[in-house]
């Protein structure tokens, strides 16, 4: 529970099944109160479900139109490594990141590569090749490269948990929520994440057991794997 003693006004701008669903569990599993805009993916980019919302009026809360976006008390906070330090830091007797300086230097750099590299570069090319080349030939050249770059950062991620049973410390900190969704989406890519990454496997089969994450989960229409 955030121990703050005046609580801030916090409004979560997410999607279901995108990397929303990171903030979204760590929200839930500090009971921290928030508000919520469902947005989903219009014509000109991503915009509310319910309508009340379009995209050039969320490019004004986020000004490249991604998601997510967490605004706190009128000020908006975006990238995932900002979004998850902020919440991270209204429940500090958690440790959330990292127990020492050492600890919260790790989970800024785990944060930092699965937003990159992971999220940035090896999705970003599977799943907007235009990012990367105008030429729409060479669409599915990219998609190709970013389907082995993908691959081998999830070899790289559970090379990093092997013989540990937490990517940080001695406990769960954000980066282990962080990791859930990437294994969501890498079984919904046709990735063989279980048969190729059993220590990732163990990580997602621990989380999976958290209150939070199930509810999100459930919420967010994603099955669970275990």
């Amino acid at each position: 529970m955030a121990t703050t003693s005046t609580q801030p006004d916090i409004t979560l701008y997410r999607a279901n099944g995108s990397c929303a669903f990171v903030p979204h569990s760590v929200l839930k599993e500090l009971s921290v109160p928030f508000n919520e805009v469902l947005l989903t993916w219009g014509a000109k980019g991503v915009e509310a479900a319910d309508g009340s919302l379009t995209h050039d009026e969320y490019r004004k809360v986020h000004h490249l139109g991604y998601i997510p976006a967490l605004q706190v008390d009128g000020t908006v906070i975006t990238e995932m490594p900002a979004i998850l330090t902020y919440i991270a830091s209204l429940a500090p007797e958690r440790k959330l990141l990292g127990g020492n300086a050492l600890e919260q230097a790790k989970a800024t750099e785990w944060m930092a590569y699965l937003s990159n590299s992971l999220h940035g570069m090896g999705f970003g090319m599977l799943f907007r090749p235009g990012r990367f080349t105008d030429d729409e030939g060479r669409y599915d050249q990219v998609k190709e490269r970013g389907r082995a770059y993908v691959r081998n950062c999830y070899r790289r991620i559970d090379d990093l948990l092997d013989g540990g049973k937490y990517p940080v410390g001695s406990s769960e900190s954000v980066v282990d929520f962080n990791l859930v969704i990437f294994w969501y989406w890498g079984l919904k890519n046709g990735f063989g994440m279980r048969e190729e990454y059993p220590n990732y496997a163990a990580l997602v089969r621990r989380m999976e057991g958290r209150d939070s994450v199930r509810e999100v989960a459930q919420l967010e229409g994603i099955q669970l794997s275990f």
